[in-house]
């Protein structure tokens, strides 16, 4: 389930509250913020402008759903290129809704001759470790709106507190925005019919904007559906974007040969099993496994 669109919303609707995630919570938001990396051509998820003591700087959010063996590289590469474009400090952060999380892929190491002579790292949110009643207590919408992710989190009950909690503190006749994305996360683990009940009806939570914009990508169907080809062409699509972007950076020589191979193909496995090949193997290993050697 790709739920990239909704951490968006959280961010650019709740970023301050949500510093208290990132550890920039004496930080003040200047603005939020998907910024395209004009060098790559690529948006990335989320950043944010921020100042602390007269100092200004960016915050860089990704959201993960599993762990990559070449999120260190993809890391580097957005990090570095953005502070060359935004001509100020960035620090680049992971979220990761899920375990296992990283494990080896926080550091990013550059060695010449076996030696190790620099290293890179970046900073990781692990959502199932926070206490989803911390959360709770914060009354913050934005915070809260993330409950299903956390450490007993999957609770209905909780998630309804947490929905009525929100209302609360965003009254009003439409349904907020951090209600929709709540009760659309925690659509990974129960039924429609259970979390419309929690929305006040099906009809209700299905004329959303959220939930709307979710249908639209193809998310809210498949939680209503359960259509297995959804996540699956979802997943192709992801892995096909990373290792295109791996072969071109690293294997430009080969590049206009092995692109359409991974274009064409729609195996998640067979994308991702490539995209580790490109990041550490050499062009004839790349070539030879995709079967132009």
């Amino acid at each position: 389930m790709k739920t990239d669109s909704e951490f968006k919303i959280l961010f650019k609707k709740h970023a301050a509250e949500l510093l208290a995630l990132t550890g920039d919570r004496g930080a003040r938001v200047l603005n939020v913020d998907s910024v395209e990396v004009r060098e790559l051509r690529r948006a990335v998820d989320c950043v944010m402008k921020l100042e602390h003591e007269g100092q200004v700087y960016y915050r860089h959010l990704e959201f993960q759903a599993e762990t990559r063996p070449d999120m260190a590289f993809r890391c580097f590469r957005y990090n570095t290129r953005l502070i060359v474009q935004l001509e100020a400090p960035v620090v680049t952060t992971v979220i990761y809704p899920f375990p296992p999380g990283p494990r080896g892929d926080l550091v990013f190491p550059v060695v010449v001759g076996g030696r190790e002579v620099n290293r890179w790292r970046f900073d990781t949110v692990r959502l199932w470790k926070l206490d989803a009643r911390w959360a709770l207590e914060t009354g913050e919408p934005g915070l809260m709106a993330l409950i299903p992710f956390m450490r007993g989190g999957h609770d209905l009950p909780l998630i309804t507190a947490a929905a009525r909690r929100i209302e609360e503190k965003l009254p009003g006749s439409v349904m907020s925005e951090a209600e929709q994305v709540l009760l659309l996360f925690a659509g990974r683990y129960y039924t429609v019919e259970e979390v419309a009940q929690v929305a006040g009806g099906r009809d209700v939570m299905i004329q959303s904007s959220v939930w709307q914009a979710a249908e639209a990508e193809g998310l809210a169907k498949g939680l209503a559906e359960g259509e297995a080809k959804g996540v699956a062409k979802g997943l192709a699509e992801g892995e096909r974007e990373v290792c295109s972007d791996l072969v071109r950076d690293l294997h430009p020589a080969i590049a206009g040969r092995v692109l359409p191979v991974i274009e064409s193909c729609s195996d998640p496995a067979a994308l991702k099993r490539w995209a580790l090949l490109a990041a550490k193997g050499t062009d004839a290993e790349l070539l030879k496994e995709l079967g132009l050697g």
